[in-house]
């Protein structure tokens, strides 16, 4: 950031996944039943539930992540008041999970061997500095499936990715859908940060899911996206026109919080893995009790009002607004 002053942010907090559980109603006493016991005034008081808001930011100028952020940079509002920040989590103190998926249909099958030198380059790179950061190993094709748990062992992932071969249709949405529905949504631990890097053409052909069905479940349970599209790749310096396909891509990616990659050349497959391996860790995880401890809609999740300042603005906000991008 280029000036000394802090910069404020204010975030939207729109459907926020709460983290107490629902109380059910109590049974309307019946006629014939004993009116239960009043409590005395003696009595102790009774605990119940205190609301904590888990809030994750991803904060970009001009399409990059911002880096180095402090707690002093952020502000959240709920109804239309200031709330207390009780905890922040720096992105470079996030234990990853990673869901590397990577497309084995028919139409990547020329383009497959470049895939796996740039993917087995990723998996050294994020596996080599720190232990607590862990790789899944997924492909889809007319099925998905499953090739190596989250492992922060080189040499079974790289195994694995060797081993892949191309063919049939591409169920890239059910692929996101199961990763996360089976194994992302299960991770203990709140604070581990739960990724899904894509590398595909695109175009799925096959889903039983749609595109807003796995942009949801991501929302659901805030995993943040990386898309790698070859649809444009031909190993050779060509030009980048994007299609339908990765526009659909595009929007998979920034609705959850994430960036997508469109490489002509093989050199540019290699750069996006390395940008993705550093955006990784620019995510920020806010946490505060709200004032207002009412819980609002399904499940615990909470509406709030759009709050902005000068010089920031709210683009492509998810369902719970926890995404935002800084204006000039």
């Amino acid at each position: 950031m280029t000036r000394s002053s802090a910069l404020a942010l204010s975030i939207v907090a729109l459907y926020l996944l709460a983290g107490a559980a629902a109380f059910a109603q109590k049974p309307a006493t019946k006629p014939n039943e004993p009116t239960p016991p009043q409590r005395r005034a003696d009595d102790p008081p009774q605990k119940i539930g205190v609301l904590e808001v888990r809030l994750p930011i991803s904060a970009k100028r001009d399409k990059k992540f911002l880096a180095g952020l402090t707690v002093n940079n952020f502000e959240v509002y709920e109804d239309g008041k200031r709330q207390k920040i009780e905890k922040f989590i720096a992105p470079s103190d996030l234990p990853l999970y990673i869901g590397l998926l990577i497309d084995t249909s028919n139409s990547v099958k020329l383009k497959l061997p470049f895939e796996k030198d740039a993917g087995e380059d990723f998996i050294a790179t994020v596996t080599t500095y720190r232990k607590k950061d862990k790789i899944l190993l997924a492909s889809f094709d007319s099925d998905v499936e499953l090739h190596q748990d989250f492992s922060d062992n080189q040499e079974p992932l790289i195994h694995g990715l060797r081993k892949l071969k191309a063919g049939g249709y591409t169920k890239l949405y059910d692929g996101i859908y199961r990763v996360i529905e089976e194994k992302l949504a299960n991770l203990q631990g709140s604070d581990a940060r739960r990724i899904i890097v894509i590398l595909s053409d695109g175009e799925d052909t096959a889903s039983e899911h749609t595109l807003r069905d796995a942009i949801e479940m991501a929302q659901r349970y805030d995993v943040t996206i990386f898309g790698i599209s070859t649809k444009n790749f031909r190993g050779v310096d060509s030009g980048m026109v994007e299609n339908a396909d990765d526009k659909e891509l595009r929007r998979l990616c920034e609705e959850t919080g994430g960036q997508v990659f469109l490489p002509a050349q093989k050199m540019e497959l290699f750069r996006a893995f390395t940008q993705i391996a550093l955006d990784l860790r620019q995510e920020y995880v806010l946490f505060y009790t709200p004032t207002n401890q009412v819980k609002a809609g399904k499940a615990g999740w909470r509406r709030g009002p759009t709050v902005s300042q000068a010089g920031i603005c709210l683009l492509r906000i998810a369902d719970r607004g926890s995404r935002l991008e800084i204006c000039h």
